[in-house]
């Protein structure tokens, strides 16, 4: 497991799995509904993400959050504000007004056009096939900028950026650590010195160990949750099954008249989530700090599973 004021967890199950790897979709462009016909064979979500990158990094230095890829993709998707903030534990308010609607004024002042959740398809792809069109020698290259002009980061920076310097010793022993079954990482420092950066390296390099992983941002999530440790247990378990890709079966694992929420958390994460994949597991749980009202900390649960409550 991981945390931020951030922790990972790497989590093993040794029993027989017949479950095959969860892997990656590649969303299709909708049927051509929102996109440029003679694009609809070629551009899908992995090239729009990829064409909304570059607009942005080449217009700003800067790459799309991860809560904008997240808006992007739901859209993409045709899901709602509020299916999406389901989706990924926020309010549909924080994600409609503080994300999306500060996405689409970016991309409508770059590109020149007015762009909204309801046609930004045709607008990245006419965007996409200008580029693709343009002589090799007159396509934008990414920005290059002297150290003096640098842009500053916004949250966490790309795993490719310049900006981030890897600390002596640190990033090998974190790398080091998470390969190991039940370890435990906790990362501390004050705002704005790269714990989420630090993060999404753990997490990519799990990845490409061919580990599961799961990432789960506390910032949004509603104080209802955040307040009540069955609430937050439960929204936990939740969401890892979403991102896994697994049906939500707490109704039929969580036995409130005998088992407290720490167990019920457990048994779901050991008898349903960990039987379910075949390979190892790392959470990252990015600003815990958000749960500091809660009198009986989650982190006492993940010091247990990190203890071995866990069948590692």
């Amino acid at each position: 497991m991981a945390f931020s004021n951030n922790t990972f967890n790497r989590i093993d199950d040794p029993r027989p799995q017949m479950v095959s790897p969860v892997v990656n979709k590649l969303y299709p462009s909708d049927g051509g509904r929102n996109v440029p016909a003679n694009l609809e064979s070629e551009f899908t979500w992995t090239t729009a993400k990829e064409a909304a990158n570059l607009i942005l990094l080449q217009a700003t230095g800067k790459h799309l959050s991860d809560l904008e890829i997240k808006v992007l993709q739901g859209s993409w998707e045709g899901k709602t504000y509020d299916q999406i903030a389901s989706s990924h534990g926020y309010s549909a308010e924080y994600l409609n007004k503080d994300i999306g609607n500060k996405l689409w004024s970016k991309l409508s002042d770059i590109l020149g056009e007015k762009v909204t959740k309801k046609n930004f398809k045709e607008a990245l792809g006419r965007a996409w096939e200008k580029q693709q069109n343009l002589p090799a020698k007159t396509k934008a290259p990414s920005p290059v900028y002297p150290r003096s002009e640098l842009p500053f980061p916004e949250g966490s920076v790309a795993l490719d950026s310049p900006l981030y310097r890897e600390r002596s010793g640190v990033e090998s022993l974190c790398y080091q650590t998470v390969m190991k079954p039940g370890s435990l990482i906790r990362i501390k420092a004050p705002n704005l010195m790269g714990k989420t950066s630090l993060m999404m390296r753990i997490l990519a390099h799990s990845a490409h160990q061919k580990y599961q992983t799961v990432y789960l941002d506390l910032g949004g999530v509603d104080r209802t949750i955040l307040t009540d440790l069955n609430n937050f247990l439960r929204w936990l378990c939740l969401m890892v099954s979403r991102q896994l890709n697994l049906e939500n079966r707490l109704n039929e694992y969580w036995d409130t008249e005998i088992l407290g929420s720490n167990d019920n958390c457990t048994a779901y994460f050991e008898e349903y989530l960990l039987a379910a994949i075949d390979c190892p597991f790392v959470l990252g749980l990015d600003d815990l700090s958000m749960l500091s009202c809660l009198s009986l900390h989650p982190l006492l649960q993940l010091h247990a599973w990190h203890g071995g409550v866990l069948k590692l």
